[in-house]
């Protein structure tokens, strides 16, 4: 059956969008020089189902863990916008208010501001992380769940972005019914980087939220993906929770992560998103994470060693500073931002701005 034809300028919209922040890359710019042509082929492979993704290219990063990436050929990243445009509306319809990941409106940062008036105004907070989320997912699992928000002229182009290979780590956990080859024969695994995976990763851990709001009346959460705070004045009732979310779980084919899945007063020092929050009476101090800060050291220090051998501009620079300095400031962070810049120089044979002269506003 063929799918309805899509406008070649919507398509062409959905590139531009997709290239935002990305217009060196060359795969990307080599579509956008013959941005037309490449719209209209796209438009009618797809109205053909003929469309089928690249093969894409997988690297390790380590900062600021170990995680294997996939990055899309751009045509590809064209393409998940539409998926995503033609599914989100009715996604959003099903996603619980205190999920906070890849959502208009919402944000790390808002997470955090979240977070940090919860742990205000509770003496406790049950802090919950899934062993290796992305890997985990369980693709007989989301295609059930997506089924209802994924109109039929596209459930096509869902599966085939569920299918296609892609290189993810391997997890290798064994469940209930489960034989010896169960985690070799039964797909999972989304992979980090693709757009589809953050959405569906909402989609897939909604069933969580939906059980601590509705189920058990403990609304006061925040999830950011898989990281997971849950506030209350009863630990007894935060305990109860926790056994319940891990029985859910289970059904999910999830594992907690046992090290860092505890309960915590919020006196105490609670990670989340990069950021450490603990209460002092009234208040509540928002810290980076050390981690946070000998990463940002690390990575100027490429930065003055690639700035020194003419590989970046001044403008590079500063734009690298101000990314890190706008994640910073949404914590009690204007003492050691302070420090930091101080500590930085960047010098060759030619005047550049100063680190120094970013405004802290």
């Amino acid at each position: 059956m063929l799918n309805r034809m899509v406008p070649t300028k919507r398509l062409r919209d959905l590139a531009q969008r997709a290239a935002r922040g990305k217009r060196r890359a060359a795969d990307v710019a080599r579509f956008l020089i013959d941005i037309h042509r490449h719209c209209a082929d796209l438009a009618v492979d797809l109205a053909h189902h003929r469309y089928q993704p690249g093969r894409g290219r997988s690297f390790w990063i380590e900062d600021p863990k170990r995680r294997c990436i996939f990055a899309l050929p751009f045509r590809d990243r064209v393409v998940q916008h539409l998926l995503v445009d033609e599914t989100l509306e009715t996604i959003e319809r099903g996603l619980a208010a205190q999920s906070y990941a890849c959502r208009v409106g919402k944000g790390t940062h808002r997470a955090l501001t979240r977070a940090a008036d919860l742990t205000r105004h509770r003496n406790f907070v049950l802090r919950l992380d899934i062993r290796r989320f992305f890997p985990s997912i369980d693709h007989a699992l989301l295609r059930s769940m997506l089924q209802r928000t994924t109109p039929p002229p596209w459930r096509w182009l869902r599966d085939l972005f569920l299918d296609a290979p892609v290189a993810v780590e391997q997890v290798a956990f064994h469940f209930a019914g489960d034989d010896l080859f169960t985690p070799l024969t039964r797909p999972h695994g989304l992979p980090i980087g693709s757009l589809t995976s953050q959405i569906w990763a909402n989609v897939y851990l909604s069933p969580i939220d939906h059980l601590l709001g509705s189920a058990l009346g403990l609304g006061t959460f925040v999830r950011y993906s898989d990281d997971l705070l849950v506030f209350d004045d009863d630990p007894g009732r935060l305990r109860e929770a926790l056994a319940r979310i891990d029985d859910r779980l289970e059904s999910l084919r999830l594992r907690l992560h046992p090290q860092k899945t505890r309960l915590h007063r919020t006196t105490e020092p609670v990670s989340f998103l990069g950021f450490v929050l603990q209460r002092h009476g009234d208040a509540v101090q928002i810290r980076l994470r050390h981690d946070n800060v000998v990463r940002m050291r690390q990575r100027m220090a490429r930065t003055q060693t690639l700035f020194a051998a003419g590989a970046l501009e001044p403008r590079d620079v500063m734009s690298q500073l101000r990314a890190w300095l706008a994640h910073a400031r949404h914590g009690h962070t204007r003492a050691l931002l302070q420090t930091e810049l101080e500590r930085l120089r960047f010098s060759r044979h030619m005047e550049v701005p100063s680190p120094a002269a970013c405004p802290f506003g």
